[in-house]
């Protein structure tokens, strides 16, 4: 027979083991798995949970890819490395289903100069301010073809949305964000897509003509608020994100550019730089007449404001 003692153990593993079970203690961590992708002596670690949706199989991940050969990126999925979707619960054994992610990763080719902000040549990637309008004229290559659709579909406001920058006052600000993970600098932009999904992007140049892609797809269900969504979904991406790393070989210069010259430099403090050229191509020609025109009712209101109230 038991002791008392003995019972009273029992009883204490068995009560924190259906806490467990009910979701009330805090979830642990999902264990994660390291990876690894040689990209032409370039080693790109990473590590991501496997506890994957049965609903959607995947194809095996991609472990070598040469991406010095710019012809193979011809076909649009040859850089392609891995995909891989989660299902989203709320905490505990009788969570609720909330949401799915998916997860691409993927190797770009840089693409054309189209949208022209800065220049017509060719996108230096190893530059901070080409890499930032070249992910902006990414975005755009990618976005418009499905925008006809989209907006066809499902109307304007369920098209795909996304900027590079806004003016506060007269500041530019970036729509991009800095990341800085295992000491190397990645740029993150979002997308707002049809059916209440949320893109998020990582990116960071690999080469003078390829960059590395990583991509969060966030698709809550009906009636799931995104903040509500997120703070779940974010127990499976944040690990991944904190996980990335790449190993450049000794001579590739994008090396110091990532590991060094953009580390203590923000998107914003980029943008400014360029301000006075990019103004006009992303706000239109009468944006300095606009500028001044808020300047002055900005003055006004300050007066108003200002004065003495009457007796």
């Amino acid at each position: 027979m038991p002791t008392t003692k003995t019972f009273q153990l029992m009883m204490i593993s068995m009560m924190l083991g259906l806490s467990q079970l009910l979701g009330l203690t805090a979830n642990a961590a999902p264990t994660m798995y390291t990876r690894q992708v040689d990209l032409s002596g370039n080693i790109f670690h990473f590590a991501m949970p496997e506890n994957f949706s049965k609903d959607m199989p995947a194809e095996n991940m991609v472990e070598k890819l040469d991406i010095q050969d710019l012809e193979k990126f011809t076909d649009p999925e040859y850089g392609n490395i891995i995909r891989r979707w989660w299902d989203i619960k709320k905490p505990g054994f009788f969570g609720k289903e909330i949401g799915t992610v998916m997860m691409d990763i993927s190797v770009q080719r840089a693409p054309d100069n189209k949208q022209k902000l800065l220049h017509d040549k060719k996108f230096n990637l190893a530059d901070r301010m080409d890499f930032i309008t070249m992910i902006y004229d990414h975005l755009h290559q990618r976005y418009n073809p499905l925008n006809i659709e989209a907006k066809k579909n499902y109307g304007e406001e369920n098209a795909y949305h996304f900027g590079i920058g806004s003016l506060v006052g007269d500041q530019l600000r970036s729509h991009y964000r800095d990341y800085t993970y295992n000491d190397q600098k990645w740029i993150g932009y979002s997308v707002s897509a049809p059916l209440n999904q949320i893109i998020i992007g990582f990116v960071m140049p690999l080469t003078s003509d390829a960059y590395l892609e990583l991509t969060f797809t966030y698709s809550p269900n009906q009636n799931i608020s995104s903040h509500e969504f997120f703070e779940v979904a974010d127990k499976t991406t944040q690990p991944i994100e904190d996980s990335l790393r790449v190993n450049f070989i000794s001579n590739n210069p994008i090396k110091n550019a990532v590991e060094k010259d953009w580390l203590n430099t923000t998107n914003n403090e980029t943008l400014a730089l360029h301000k006075d050229k990019l103004l006009i191509p992303l706000f239109g020609p009468n944006i300095y007449q606009r500028l001044e025109e808020s300047k002055k009712k900005a003055l006004e209101l300050k007066k108003e404001l200002d004065r003495p109230l009457e007796e």
